[in-house]
This record gives structure tokens, C-alpha cells and sequence, in this order.
């Protein structure tokens, strides 16, 4: 049976030429308290200068990259409208996702399709507001585009293999490099025209030379594609930067420049468009979650502390991302600490935060911070139990 997460993680290797990322909140507690009383809990803060700093950096190290933003790690607008200020493209999956870039300012020429399988009301949604760059990795996925949007430029995904990513993306999506020309052809032969490659290396990458390794395996897939006869001009290299949850990783500084070694290395003697699709690398870092303690309990002689959040909310990417958030208390350095249990709000017994995070002991009404709440946190939160979602409020 296909795997969605990769079994085994290799730890990407930080020495004293490397710096590290932490998880830190972008607030502080006499700030959440001010935000609590004003818009109460559960609440995640965006900060719109870590948004841009993280950006900014990206396009320092990466100068030659251009950056499509992937909306769906988080489409609100108060992600998507810092980006846009700042200069960001946006890579899009849906027509809900478009209609948010679009509230945000971008126009659609900004815009990329990145979905491999689209439902054609998916597709023609986006296509009639003007999206011309979509993706596929497959005979009917090209049959489909060429039925309906033959006039758009065709980007055509590759499968990755990543060691160090947490999440396999190309366990659904992407075809075989080595099938790549010949699927270029038969989209060339119904009147298509494939100007682009893309792949995605895997969700929280922790290792960048496994980028390294998948631009090789690309080059190869271009050049034969060229031979093939497929008008190629752009890479689009897909997302993966990480970002530092319960274990630091790597700096985007250091991340950076190694991708950008690589990619000399690989494509720098091609006057190519080069794109990226930073998601959670871009955002992850920029939200911070405050919420309240609303009860606890002694239960098998460990204290249990209840949230007014859980895994049905903002906690949702321990579920479907593989995400283990950090959890801060006020002043923990200075409190007891001890093994506890941190449960969510609803009454489903399998809304659990953390079993393994050594907290004080705990007040009702008490204020936590979780830092590294931007990405694949509130995207797919739901109103299960007829909780509502946690709100957005935004801060420079």
C-alpha cells in the first residue's frame, strides 16, 4: 500500500556552518493578553513583517527564482495580501483559491494552476477568469485540458523522490521522469504546448540536496523533452522549504543558498524562467495561536488540561500534515514542570494536542501560545461539534 508520509526521516545534518530555526511565537504575552481581551479565543495572530521578511529573504538568496506563493497551505487573505504587497506570484488549485488571490489583489496573470486532476468545472472555473498555465501528469489529464482550455500553456509534473521530506507528495501526483517525453509528445500531437516542468520534492523537506538530486533527474527529463520537441522555458521546482516546529531546522538563509547552488549546477547554462511554490515555508512561521485553558481533570494520575482549540481546529496539521506543535506557557522556566495531557475543546475523545510536552501546572483561563501556526492549520480546520473556527487577526 502507497505511503503519504515518508517511514523514515532523515535528519538533515546542522553543524557550525549551519544556523538554526526554532519555534518562536511572533508575540508576546502582554500582547496576546491585549489581543485575548479584545477578540478573545481561540485566536491566530499574523505577523505581516515576518510574512514579508520571509519572503524577502527568499528572493535575496534565490534571486534568479520567481515566487508563486501555494495558497493552499493557507488562502486567507491576511497571508495573501502581505505576499502580494510584496511582489509574490500565486499558485492556486481551485476556483475558491483563485477568488481569495484575487480579493487579495493578484490578478490572474499572476497566477498558476498546480492541481494534477481537475474536475472540468475546476478547470473551466479558472480558465473563464483567466488562468492560462495549468498542470498535468498524465494521458487523460491531457486529454482533459485539450478538450476544453487547448490554448493554455501546459506544465507538466514530474514525480520526486525525497529521503528527508516528512510528506510524499508524489505518492499521488507526477509521472515518471522517463515518461516525460514521450507524454510531452502526445500533448504536442493534440495541439498542446508543454512550456513547463515542474516537481515537488515532498513537504517539509529537511535536507536540501534532495533538491539537488530531483534537479538532475529533471534535467535529464528536459533535455529529452526538448528532444522530443516540446517548447520547454520554465522549472517550477515546487515547495518543500521547511519550517521549525518541536525541532529546529535549518536556516532559510542557509536552505536557500544550497537550493541555489544546486540549480547553477544543474540548470545554470539554460536562459530559463525558474519558479518556485513556496507553501508552509512561507507562511508556517507567521502565525501564532493563542489559546485558553477552559478546564482540566487528574486522569490516570497525569493532569489534563483542556483547550478551547484542538485537532478538529487550528491543531488539525498534527492530523493531516504530520506537524507536532510546541506548546508555551507563561514563564514555564520558572514553574514545576511535569508530563500532562493537552486535549482539545469537543467531545470526540480523539481530540488530543500532546501526551509528551511537559507543562506547569496549569490554570483555567490560563493563555498558551503555539508559534508555527501558518500553514495546514486553519486551511483545514472544520466547525465540528458546532465549534466555531479560531479568527484572524492580523498585526506589522
Amino acid at each position: 500500500m502507497t505511503s503519504f508520509a515518508t517511514q523514515s526521516v532523515r535528519p538533515v545534518r546542522i553543524d557550525n556552518h549551519h544556523s538554526v530555526r526554532v519555534s518562536t511565537p511572533v508575540i508576546s504575552f502582554d500582547q496576546a493578553r491585549e489581543l485575548a481581551r479584545e477578540f478573545g479565543t481561540p485566536t491566530l495572530v499574523v505577523s505581516r513583517s515576518t510574512l514579508a521578511r520571509t519572503y524577502q529573504t527568499m528572493k535575496a538568496e534565490l534571486p534568479n527564482v520567481e515566487m508563486f506563493y501555494a495558497a493552499k497551505a493557507n488562502s486567507d487573505v491576511s497571508i495573501l495580501r502581505p505576499l502580494f504587497l510584496e511582489g509574490s506570484s500565486v499558485d492556486v488549485c481551485s476556483y475558491r483559491e483563485l477568488q481569495s488571490a484575487l480579493l487579495a489583489g493578484f490578478k490572474p496573470d499572476q497566477m498558476i494552476h498546480t492541481h494534477p486532476c481537475k474536475t472540468i468545472q475546476n478547470l473551466m472555473d479558472c480558465y473563464n477568469e483567466g488562468i492560462r498555465w495549468f498542470t498535468v501528469d498524465c494521458t487523460g489529464e491531457i486529454d482533459k485540458v485539450a478538450r476544453y482550455t487547448p490554448d493554455v500553456n501546459v506544465i507538466l509534473r514530474l514525480a520526486a523522490a525525497s529521503s528527508s521530506s516528512l510528506i510524499n507528495l508524489s505518492a499521488k501526483f507526477g509521472c515518471d521522469p522517463t515518461d516525460a517525453p514521450a507524454l510531452a509528445a502526445e500533448a504536442g500531437r493534440k495541439g498542446l504546448s508543454v512550456r513547463c516542468l515542474s516537481f515537488h520534492v515532498g513537504s517539509q523537506c529537511l535536507n536540501p540536496e534532495d533538491f539537488r538530486t530531483m534537479l538532475t533527474r529533471a534535467r535529464q527529463a528536459w533535455d529529452a523533452c526538448v528532444a522530443a520537441g516540446a517548447p520547454l522555458e520554465v522549472l517550477d521546482i515546487g515547495g518543500g522549504f521547511p519550517a521549525p516546529y518541536r525541532t529546529g531546522v535549518m536556516s532559510l538563509s542557509d536552505y536557500c543558498r544550497h537550493l541555489s547552488a544546486a540549480l547553477d549546477a544543474t540548470f545554470g547554462d539554460l536562459p530559463i524562467r525558474i519558479i518556485a511554490e513556496p507553501g508552509r515555508g512561507m507562511c508556517a512561521e507567521a502565525v501564532t495561536l493563542i489559546t485558553r485553558v477552559v478546564g482540566k481533570s487528574v486522569r490516570g494520575g497525569l493532569p489534563w488540561f483542556f483547550l478551547d482549540e484542538g485537532i478538529y481546529g487550528s491543531f488539525s496539521g498534527k492530523l493531516f500534515d504530520y506537524s507536532d506543535f510546541e506548546l508555551f506557557a507563561e514563564a514555564a522556566d520558572m514553574r514545576p514542570r511535569s508530563a500532562c495531557v493537552v486535549a482539545g475543546p469537543t467531545c470526540d475523545s480523539h481530540d488530543v494536542v500532546s501526551t509528551d510536552q511537559e507543562l506547569p501546572e496549569l490554570e483555567v483561563g490560563e493563555l498558551l501560545l503555539v508559534p508555527t501556526m501558518g500553514a495546514y492549520t486553519s486551511a483545514s480546520a472544520s466547525g465540528f461539534n458546532g465549534l466555531d473556527i479560531a479568527r484572524v487577526v492580523e498585526i506589522d
